[in-house]
């Protein structure tokens, strides 16, 4: 066997099922091995959207995702989706090829040094010199997306290294060839917090809980790459002490559960926001406490109050601080006998409701008899009644502000969007991730009109793989937020945000795919109920200039 089919091999072992890619010359070893392997790649017309696609698999399934690429230009055009994931510690496995291993330091043609590249925007890069080194190297790989995923891990194979011929029966190779030196063995600590005062810290914050009396959770998108939603959920009703999300947790608890608050922050809920700034402790498990997290209130005025369990000690900004693994975390925790008769008060939840605030969201009812165009956010509130329970994802733009508002989750990975690196372009490719993910369940898809048109070629991948996913394209022909940057921050009138667009139902018809303009509210009623059939359909829907509401 050669170096690719071992490593092919080795993804098939680890359950691999599927890879978003485009291949080239570099990578065709690998190719090779994959095509007669039981794992099915995926053809993107992009490698920007092999990236988000398998960003968003991950996201949506908590499961890591894979891309691949060849070298130079393929490799690089990896860069956006690798960075989006790198920025939301999104765990993908990025492979790409390059020239022989003799040519990394040379101009040879395409070559580039990838590595200085994707170091920057990944937790680790790779790159073997052999194939003993490529086959340790993916098994690194592999245990820290499994058991440290705190973003991309990146492996640049080299041409001459995929093609060595290795004397290779069965994965015990790696057991036999490298001993106990293969894995980085902090990966089954307890806790990688120093072992001699993690029985302190578990106790202090033991005491903690039961000594509070108006306890919070915030949970973040931490709770779904550990595996622990059960956990948490288990967690929750034993105690009784509610929860906030992030922006990338929506979900790890149904929000129709009492106990989830909702979003807190920039956006947050007024539950989450007054529980947030009144709670006298605040555990936040998984989550990195992004500027818009803790946008709530001056967070120096509760910083104190908050103990930080994350697996990444980078983002560690509690009172008290635990760098572990927050599923072995919630173990412990759920073992001690002194929690199980622990329950926070009820009236604490009373209270947080009492100062509830329903969200009001200005113009989402607001449809004259002959209003035309319509508002974006009416259009938006329809489309979430009408496909509830489906898969969402949002891209960057005004759109995303009333998205994610809207959006109402019964499990984690339902609403996605490019999140705090926002590229525009995410939703199509990521719509491509989760439709793998989840099967034949319908995916929608919620874009504007300049976000498209970065990536209007997967509609031909949705096509070939007759994805069932429905696509609105909301049509104001302008880039909006910066519109409305600029005449409302910066001072100045519209200056080159307008944009002169094509008839987006006829270039969907050109990839064969079914579309529909929509210019009244029958139309869009009539291009739902349309879209709501099996199948891939685009909807371009005119609306109206329509600034996103300022936070308070």
């Amino acid at each position: 066997m050669n170096t690719a089919e071992i490593l092919v091999k080795m993804l098939e072992e680890d359950g691999v099922k599927h890879i978003f890619g485009h291949p080239g010359e570099q990578i065709l070893p690998f190719y090779k091995a994959l095509k007669d392997s039981s794992i099915e790649h995926i053809l993107t017309r992009h490698e920007q959207a092999a990236a988000h696609a398998s960003d968003a698999y991950a996201r949506s399934s908590g499961e890591y995702g894979v891309c691949i690429s060849t070298a130079g230009p393929g490799a690089m055009n990896l860069v956006m989706g690798v960075a989006t994931a790198f920025k939301d510690s999104v765990p993908v496995l990025v492979i790409t090829g390059d020239n022989d291993y003799s040519q990394k330091d040379t101009d040879f043609f395409q070559t580039i040094p990838l590595n200085g590249v994707f170091e920057n925007i990944s937790f680790k890069s790779f790159h073997p010199s052999n194939s003993d080194e490529a086959i340790l190297n993916l098994a690194q790989s592999l245990e820290i997306l499994h058991k440290n995923p705190k973003g991309p891990v990146h492996i640049n194979l080299s041409k001459d290294v995929l093609l060595q011929e290795v004397d290779f029966e069965d994965l015990d190779y790696l057991e036999n060839r490298h001993g106990n030196d293969l894995f980085n063995p902090h990966f089954d600590d307890l806790s990688l917090n120093n072992s001699s005062d993690i029985g302190f810290i578990i106790n202090l914050c033991l005491n903690k809980i039961i000594n509070s009396k108006k306890p919070l959770i915030i949970a973040g998108n931490g709770i779904v790459w550990a595996k622990a939603c059960d956990k948490l959920k288990d967690f929750v009703s034993k105690t009784h002490i509610p929860i906030a999300t992030t922006y990338h947790s929506k979900g790890v608890i149904s929000e129709d559960d009492k106990f989830n608050l909702g979003l807190v922050g920039l956006r947050g809920t007024s539950l989450s926001n007054y529980a947030y700034e009144e709670a006298d402790l605040i555990l936040v498990l998984g989550a990195k406490l992004s500027e818009r997290t803790i946008a709530a209130c001056d967070f120096s005025l509760v910083q104190d109050k908050i103990i930080h369990v994350n697996i990444d000690a980078d983002c560690l900004k509690g009172g008290i601080n635990i760098h572990q693994n927050v599923s072995n975390f919630l173990d412990l925790l759920l073992s001690l006998d002194e929690l199980s008769a622990y329950s926070t008060d009820d009236s604490w939840i009373d209270e947080i409701y009492s100062h509830f605030t329903p969200l009001h969201i200005e113009g989402i009812d607001e449809v004259e008899e002959n209003y035309n165009p319509l508002k974006p956010q009416y259009v938006i509130n329809k489309i979430f009644e009408a496909f509830k329970g489906s898969y969402f994802l949002a891209d960057a733009g005004t759109h995303t502000t009333w998205s994610s508002l809207l959006s109402h989750n019964d499990c984690f990975g339902k609403f996605l969007f490019s999140g705090g690196f926002a590229p525009m372009g995410y939703s199509l490719c990521g719509s491509l991730g989760v439709s793998f993910a989840h099967g034949d369940e319908k995916v929608v898809v919620v874009c504007g009109d300049g976000d498209v048109q970065m990536v209007i070629q997967e509609l031909a991948t949705i096509r070939e793989y007759d994805l069932n996913i429905s696509i609105f394209v909301l049509n104001n022909s302008q880039l909006g937020v910066i519109r409305q940057w600029e005449e409302t921050i910066y001072d100045f009138d519209r200056y080159q945000v307008d944009l002169k667009n094509p008839d987006f139902v006829k270039i969907a018809e050109a990839y064969d795919i079914g579309a529909m303009s929509v210019k009244s509210r029958e139309d869009l009623m009539a291009a739902i109920e349309e879209s709501l059939k099996d199948g891939a359909y685009l909807v371009d829907v005119a609306i109206a200039e329509e600034n996103i509401p300022m936070p308070k």
